[in-house]
């Protein structure tokens, strides 16, 4: 138990004499103590309907029993709730209930399944003293590591001022935390622009980063973000007539731009995505057809992205 969720217990131990009607519901003869923090992972109301059909009939423990809620941390994502039981004041029991891989309509259920598993134990008499000394869990165990995942995008990159169009793919991965997205990304594409010479054969390797805020509603998400990428290109040309010299050549590229993003899921680990980023090459790499500037990467672009996500 860490120090902080140990003061917390301590301090419903020390108060639960003291808890008004108001502040609680009585169950089936219990006293249940709803959380102190207004952001709570499931309809409280819920849970406390399937508690009372859960300890509808059980043999009671002499004195007053009091159930305690605990949400920590008290924000959005957390998605573990600490339970604490004190019979006459005194403490019975506690345990931690995580969450966060059941269905946001099946958590009352799963809480109220906990709870009175817990109060039924603190009846016996072998169990209605805690033991007198238990383990620490280890400090890994109460710090949820953040959640993250991948994604596989198709890509369609546009250069209007080259009237070039490359098509794609794009894999990335990502740590989602509730208000901000990083993510690290590796691409390639390729296409082709005819000419009466011949044509440009164009080829696109990179990677890069990004990073903004995002906003979650049910399963639709909506994320923000500033992209910065590094590539190489290489650009070949296949002449098109026997007195046309055909050459070829690469170079480093990179790019900053600003992405919109939206994404919904569809099953439990999956989501679709779409996203589009417009910006400027910083450094750009073109094709010369007869003396001028012709396909290439370079000017002002547009990236559009469609993919799945895991």
């Amino acid at each position: 138990m860490t120090a902080f969720r140990a003061g917390v217990f301590v301090v419903a131990f020390l108060c639960a004499s003291r808890v008004s009607a108001s502040e609680v519901t009585v169950v089936a003869g219990v006293r249940v103590a709803t959380p102190a923090c207004p952001i709570a992972p499931l309809s409280v109301p819920a849970f406390v309907d399937s508690l009372r059909v859960e300890l509808a009939g059980r043999a009671r423990a002499p004195g007053a029993t009091l159930v305690t809620l605990a949400i920590e941390p008290c924000d959005v994502v957390t998605t573990r709730v600490h339970v604490g039981i004190t019979i006459d004041a005194g403490a019975a029991g506690e345990r931690d209930v995580g969450l966060e891989d059941i269905a946001v309509e099946a958590r009352p259920r799963a809480l109220a399944l906990a709870v009175a598993e817990l109060v039924r134990a603190s009846a016996k008499p072998a169990l209605s003293a805690p033991p007198p000394a238990a383990a620490p869990p280890p400090p890994s165990a109460a710090q949820p590591r953040p959640p993250g995942g991948v994604a596989a995008d198709a890509l369609l990159a546009l250069f209007p001022s080259r009237d070039t169009r490359l098509w794609g793919g794009r894999l990335s991965a990502s740590v989602d935390h509730a208000r901000w997205n990083l993510g690290l990304f590796a691409e390639a594409a390729a296409g082709e622009h005819g000419y009466d010479l011949g044509e440009v054969a164009l080829q696109s390797f990179g990677a890069g980063l990004s990073a903004g805020p995002r906003w979650t509603s049910g399963r639709l998400t909506l994320g923000a973000a500033l992209v910065g990428a590094l590539g190489w290109a290489r650009i070949q040309g296949h002449a098109g007539a026997p007195d046309v010299t055909a050459g070829g050549g690469s170079g480093l590229t990179a790019a900053v731009r600003a992405r919109v993003a939206l994404s919904s899921i569809v099953v439990r680990v999956a989501s679709v995505r779409a996203f589009v980023e417009g910006g400027w090459i910083a450094r750009g790499f073109d094709a010369t057809v007869d003396g001028a500037r012709a396909a290439g990467l370079s000017g002002a672009t547009l990236v559009f992205g469609l993919g799945l996500g895991l």
